[in-house]
């Protein structure tokens, strides 16, 4: 008996380091594509599934995936609430644990200047659209609360 450690030997497991095996499978644009919309589709958030579907996944060299989106509160929300879910996905069906997302935040000033807020901008932004609109509010006498 050693210092009262009778029976106790170090595992035969720890002196061998266990690595564990990195899936590095190639794949292209489509196959990132399908895959990305597939784990779109299972998310229950309106907006954010909307987000992940408006556009497609760009994929980058050294198996990075670019993604842009169109405001700072998706990207944190989808950082947040999405992202891991979304790589363990991508991992495992396109087979490759080296895939990493970036996301993007490219902000359309055009359409943000010229996004109608009150009643009255959003009336003639669908008025544009629809002509009948117009019409329609004289026929019925409809007018804004």
């Amino acid at each position: 008996m050693l210092n009262g450690m009778q029976g106790v030997s170090e595992p035969a497991h720890a002196s061998v380091k266990s690595k564990e095996i990195q899936k590095e499978q190639p794949f292209d644009s489509d196959q990132l594509t399908k895959a990305w919309k597939a784990f779109a589709d299972t998310v229950d958030a309106a907006q954010l599934k909307s987000a992940l579907s408006v556009r497609e996944p760009i994929l980058l060299d050294n198996f990075r995936v670019g993604y842009n989106l169109d405001n700072e509160v998706q990207r944190h929300r989808i950082v947040q609430d999405l992202k891991p879910k979304l790589l363990a996905c991508l991992h495992k069906v396109l087979q490759n644990d080296q895939i990493d997302i970036e996301f993007n935040v490219v902000e359309n000033l055009e359409q943000i200047m010229n996004k109608p807020y009150t009643d009255q901008e959003k009336f003639k932004s669908m008025l544009e659209k629809y002509p009948v609109l117009g019409i329609m509010k004289q026929r019925f006498g409809l007018d804004f609360e």
